[in-house]
């Protein structure tokens, strides 16, 4: 996780002609011109975590009229570092390009054939891959939606629940008649993460260390020590297509409560959207689910109400591919149980390495205030010693260290801190 300089101020690209360019596109009118122009960053310190993102006010005319629209535009970083070499080579964006030009609008045209009016998140207004990997959206803000922080209540997760139920039984639906929807395979179990893996490694190893100064966890020490490198080929089990089975879906791949937008009114949220789609993937709906019951779903709604949610999903899943006329013998809830029990790797690794970035807010992750964050804030991962500080800071915080002496007894009993 990194939030880099280079998103604190907007590349010499992105002015005037480039805007002109994707309202040209976005309006289908070839007279635009645009004048006045403010760019700042889209988004705060630790809200994403590989795309940059900047919001662009925007003056314009178009067929007569001065019009005013605001933007979001999402590239990839022009500093060197972990984040610019993962994302070079362009395939998140060719697979998130694909998932809103052709994908989601045919999700979209089925819901609506279904009388069902979800909005599942942005509309791309604009894509393009030369000289700049690049994407615009509409901007949610103008419309009142938030990012927020915290993980989600009760409330808001079956919020999130319903939309993803709706996405993956389109996808079911669609499968056979939108195929492309199963090429996508670059989830976060099967891509190239040799850039991320020693960092991962090291989360793992330092809560090994951290276990045994824990009375009474000390043997998780050991397990976490031997698992730190085979969870990898675990974790690529799970995201690898399993032919066995037919209860496959898209999955959205990276639900987390960051990768969301709310729209809260007088405190009370009344919708979720979702958005990054770079790591959609066909797999079992499991990957989902457990990836956004630990990134999305707060401690004590996750504690609480786990099964319930489970439950919840399942039947709005259900209740929607019989709104779509599916003829297809539908899964049953044990097969989804089944699902996540396969895929119970998932877990052991989004708790030893992303649960505690997703529980604590950014001031409690960093070890010491940054001097200026107004300047921006970097993650040097090539320092090792830095980074263990931070890791080890996290993993010691008492709202993690709560979760961890909760959930490492959970994957001993279930198996899932076996080599």
């Amino acid at each position: 996780m990194a939030f880099n300089k280079d998103e604190m101020h907007a590349p010499t690209w992105m002015d005037q002609a480039f805007f002109e360019k994707v309202l040209k596109h976005s309006e289908n009118d070839s007279t635009v011109t645009v004048g006045a122009l403010k760019i700042v960053p889209g988004s705060k310190v630790g809200e994403h975590y590989a795309s940059i993102i900047f919001r662009a006010a925007v003056s314009y005319r178009s067929r007569g009229k001065d019009l005013e629209t605001s933007l979001i535009v999402k590239t990839i970083p022009a500093e060197e570092g972990m984040k610019k070499e993962f994302l070079k080579n362009g395939a998140l964006f060719e697979t998130e390009t694909l998932m809103y030009n052709t994908v989601v609008p045919e999700m979209y045209r089925l819901l609506k054939a279904a009388g069902d009016d979800t909005e599942l998140g942005p509309r791309l207004l604009y894509s393009a891959s030369d000289p700049h990997w690049v994407m615009v959206f509409s901007d949610l803000a103008v419309r009142g939606y938030t990012v927020k922080s915290g993980q989600m209540d009760l409330e808001e997760s079956k919020m999130l629940y319903a939309k993803l139920a709706r996405w993956h039984a389109a996808s079911t639906y669609l499968a056979d008649s939108l195929p492309v929807m199963k090429t996508l395979d670059k989830g976060l179990g099967n891509m190239d993460i040799k850039e991320f893996k020693p960092m991962w490694t090291s989360y793992i190893i330092t809560l090994s260390e951290v276990c045994r100064e824990w009375p009474g966890y000390e043997s998780y020490g050991d397990r976490l020590e031997q698992i730190s490198e085979a969870i990898f080929d675990k974790l690529k089990n799970v995201y690898t297509l399993d032919e066995s089975t037919r209860y496959h879906v898209l999955n959205h791949g990276d639900l987390h409560a960051k990768n969301c937008m709310y729209k809260i009114v007088e405190g009370k949220t009344e919708d979720i959207l979702l958005l990054d789609y770079q790591i959609s993937m066909w797999g079992s709906p499991a990957v989902d689910l457990i990836y956004s019951m630990y990134n999305s779903v707060s401690y004590e709604t996750r504690n609480s109400h786990r099964d319930e949610l489970i439950k919840f999903y399942y039947d709005e899943f259900v209740a929607a591919l019989n709104r779509f006329g599916y003829l297809k013998k539908i899964p049953t809830l044990v097969d989804l149980h089944v699902e996540i029990t396969k895929c119970g790797h998932l877990e052991t690794f989004l708790i030893c390495t992303f649960l505690p970035f997703m529980m604590l807010t950014m001031e409690e992750l960093m070890p010491q205030p940054p001097p200026n964050a107004e300047e921006g804030v970097e993650f040097d991962f090539a320092d090792a010693d830095k980074m263990k500080e931070m890791i080890r800071h996290c993993m010691t915080h008492p709202k993690c260290e709560t979760a961890m002496k909760k959930y490492l007894p959970m994957l001993l009993h279930k198996g899932l801190l076996d080599v």
